[in-house]
């Protein structure tokens, strides 16, 4: 009789992709069907477990894209505010949490996300 060993990402709960150093992509469930993903401090993305394939690759590709405004030292977070500036020289600005509506792509951190990834498709 023989049986096949789960890989450490099937084991782990983390996609294909993920290399558990600096690009850890983890699959959970999320409380909505409708929340595809997010990004955390430690720049973990949380990938909805639910999501078909093409739609993973568009979610993690959009939240490599706030990991990229995090290391250049452009977009953090905590529980109480929002720091974002929109180029590496530009003054930071803060928003308050509870003012912020993640879901909503007119936030000027996701609209550079979205464009950004618009132009890469061209």
């Amino acid at each position: 009789m023989s049986f096949k060993l789960k890989t450490v990402n099937q084991v782990l709960n983390l996609h294909p992709s993920s290399n558990h150093n600096d690009n850890v992509i983890r699959y959970v469930g999320m409380p909505n069907k409708n929340i595809y993903g997010y990004i955390d401090q430690d720049k973990t993305i949380f990938l909805n477990k639910d999501l078909r394939f093409k739609d993973q690759v568009k979610v993690i590709q959009h939240e490599k894209g706030h990991k990229k405004q995090m290391l250049e030292g452009r977009l953090k977070f905590d529980s109480l505010f929002y720091y974002y500036k929109p180029k590496v020289d530009s003054p930071m600005f803060k928003m308050p949490t509870k003012d912020v509506d993640p879901r909503k792509r007119d936030l000027p951190w996701e609209y550079e996300v979205e464009r950004n990834i618009k132009r890469k498709r061209k």
